[in-house]
Formats: C-alpha cells, sequence, structure tokens
C-alpha cells in the first residue's frame, strides 16, 4: 500500500549517545541504555503540546492460576526489570534500488546483568532490588541471573509508506495488520532460551506507557488513556493507582473482528485520540526444527501512579523461540499546527482585522 509523500527521515545520535528519528510527522527519541522511547509530533516544538513515553520495563514468568490467559501478579513466580541488563542498541536503514530511503531501524538486543544500581524511569529513582516501577516486591538477585541468558530482541521499524505485515505459520496467514507510514513505529519483539520453571507457566513483558510528559507545563496531564475494547473504553491517567491490591490487573477485552488491539492517549478537551501503543494479538513460535505456530496474545493493564503497565502475556514455548508485533506512534490527521504556520493564522488574522477596520471607517466617512 502506497502512502502520502513524505520527507526523507534524519535518523541520528547526538553525544549523548541518544538515538533521534525524526519524519515530517513523529519526532522519535530513543534510550541507548534501555528499551525506552519519547516520541511526539515533529512539528511540535519538543512535545510542548503532547509527548508519550513507552518503555519495556520486566520480564516475568507466571503461573496463569485462574486460567483467564492474561497477566495479574499475584500469579508472578519470576520477575527482573529489564534494567538490570546490559543492552546494545544498533542503528540503520533499508534504501530501494534508487537509493532512496524506505525504512529506518533501531535494535535493541539484552546481554547479560549489569552491575550497580538499577535505573528508574524518568521521574522515579532507581532503587536497588527493586523494578523500575517499584510497585510490587522483586524476586530477588536469583532472578536476574535466573534470565541472564534469555535472549531478548526488541527490532523496531519506520516505514516511509505504509507497510502491509501478516503474521504467518506452517497453516499460513494467521493475522494481518498495516503500519502507517512516517508515524507508526513498528517493533519485532524476539524471546528465546526462556528458562520456564515448568510446562504450565507463561511470560510476560510489562510495558510502562506516559501520557503526561508534554515539555510545556500548562499541557502536562491534558491527556489520558483510554482502552478500545469489545465491551468497554476505560479511562484512566497516570496520576491513577489501582495497585493497592495484588491482582488487580484488568484482562483486557480483545475487540472481535481485527488483529490490531490498542489503547489511545486522548486529549482531555476534545476526547480526540492522537497517540497510541497497539499490538498484533497473535505471534509467532518457531520451535526446535523450524516449525511454527500461531498463538494468541493476551493483554492486561493497570494504573500504578506514574504510568500505566500494560502486560503483553505469551504462553508456554519450552525450546522455541516468540515473535511478537507492538507498536507506538501519533495519528498524523492530529498533528497541530507548527510554529510557522501558527505565525502565518496570526498574520493572516491581524490583516483580516485590519482589513475589517479600514472599511469601518470607509463606512462611517
Amino acid at each position: 500500500m502506497q502512502g502520502p509523500e513524505h520527507m526523507m527521515p534524519d535518523p541520528h545520535r547526538d553525544s549523548e549517545g541518544t538515538i533521534w528519528i525524526n519524519t515530517d510527522v513523529i519526532t522519535i527519541m530513543a534510550n541507548d541504555k534501555m528499551p525506552m522511547f519519547h516520541y511526539w509530533f515533529t512539528n511540535d516544538d519538543n512535545g510542548s503540546y503532547a509527548k508519550f513515553l513507552a518503555q519495556y520495563v520486566t520480564l516475568i514468568e507466571f503461573e496463569d492460576l485462574n486460567e483467564d490467559g492474561a497477566f495479574q501478579s499475584d500469579e508472578i513466580l519470576y520477575h527482573t526489570p529489564l534494567a538490570a541488563y546490559e543492552w546494545t542498541v544498533q542503528t540503520g536503514t533499508v534504501t530501494d534500488d534508487d537509493g532512496v530511503t524506505t525504512e529506518i531501524w533501531l535494535k535493541y538486543t539484552k546481554g547479560g546483568a549489569t552491575s550497580g544500581e538499577i535505573p528508574g524511569m524518568p521521574g522515579m529513582p532507581g532503587i536497588p532490588g527493586m523494578p523500575g516501577m517499584g510497585h510490587r516486591d522483586y524476586s530477588g538477585d536469583d532472578a536476574v541471573t535466573r534470565f541472564e541468558d534469555v535472549t531478548l530482541q526488541i527490532w523496531a521499524h519506520i516505514y516511509m509508506n505504509d507497510y502491509d505485515g501478516n503474521v504467518t505459520d506452517d497453516k499460513g496467514v494467521q493475522a494481518t495488520y498495516v503500519v502507517d507510514a512516517a508515524s507508526e513505529l513498528k517493533m519485532d519483539i524476539e524471546i528465546g532460551n526462556f528458562p520456564f520453571t515448568t510446562e504450565e507457566t507463561s511470560v510476560a513483558i510489562e510495558t510502562v506507557l506516559r501520557e503526561d510528559l508534554a515539555s510545556n507545563p500548562l499541557n502536562q496531564m491534558q491527556h489520558m488513556y483510554q482502552t478500545r475494547e469489545q465491551f468497554r473504553n476505560v479511562t484512566c491517567s497516570s496520576d491513577m493507582n489501582w495497585t493497592t491490591a495484588s491482582g488487580n490487573e484488568t484482562h483486557f477485552q480483545r475487540m472481535n473482528n481485527t488483529n490490531i488491539q490498542q489503547i489511545e492517549f486522548m486529549d482531555i478537551d476534545t476526547a480526540v485520540a492522537t497517540g497510541f501503543f497497539k499490538w498484533v494479538d497473535t505471534a509467532t513460535i518457531t520451535w526446535p526444527g523450524g516449525d511454527t505456530e500461531a498463538v494468541n496474545v493476551t493483554a492486561s493493564y493497570v494504573p500504578i501512579g506514574m504510568g500505566l503497565s500494560v502486560y503483553l502475556a505469551y504462553p508456554h514455548f519450552d525450546g522455541g523461540t516468540l515473535l511478537h508485533d507492538p507498536s507506538i506512534g501519533v495519528y498524523e490527521s492530529q498533528a497541530p499546527p507548527s510554529p510557522a504556520e501558527v505565525d502565518y493564522l496570526l498574520l493572516l488574522g491581524i490583516g483580516i482585522v485590519s482589513i475589517l477596520a479600514i472599511v469601518v471607517i470607509v463606512k462611517k466617512k
């Protein structure tokens, strides 16, 4: 599918190692130490109107005690902060036969355990022996060691034309999706060599979203989260906290007739969605020997007082490798006017007022 024409992207690293990806629609700032992304509209000066964040925070093994397929915190066996490990970040581009850039990518690859204090989220201090958010008990150093040999890669792509994707297995195409050009960062999460405790346990990855990071303090807290679910749309914000009781994570009700499930960032005043976190509700397991199997992805979520924790849960894949596709982005149609456009409109308005004033004076004469 061919999307609208977009300016060529401008990927680069700054002197501190932070990775920047700029298209004419979205700006993405990626951390070089852990899988964390800030993103906002390019024509919005440093996210003064709206700036969002998505960070992959915790790797979890759990036992699905209530058999709903989703993760709840009272089902944890082991969990460890992803910030407890070293991460290698690579970047690159893909060009067509004419040398035109068609894709920018960046890849996070997990390494061994890091030394020193575990860093926290922006605005939340790192706490030794705690996951980045610190909203539940930590399983101790044993969990860091237990997951040290797990292979985990997050390979993110932004395309300059709309991209049609498929989730396939040995039986054929099991799910389809479209990645919007120049405004959506689609990620391939690949997990392998996971040390399952029993044949019944599952894996979850905790992703923390924040919607209140506008660089202009007057615009902070001007957005809220809203889930898009089959029988409800749940609205909440980063300052809400539902974690007073263990296991209070809400099972996300997947929408029928679509493979894309999502949580959106909504403008409080207009209730219009400006940004999103999406995921394909189907993942692929590659088994030893090469056979592939499509499996359901189940999600749960809970506001934690400093963000919204979203847990993507995957069924047992001992000996295999799992591949899944979430994404983040902004809706191009909701981009605010650029400063130049604001100045033009202001000048145009002044001009119109001046003309009307002259007309009134002439009429009075």
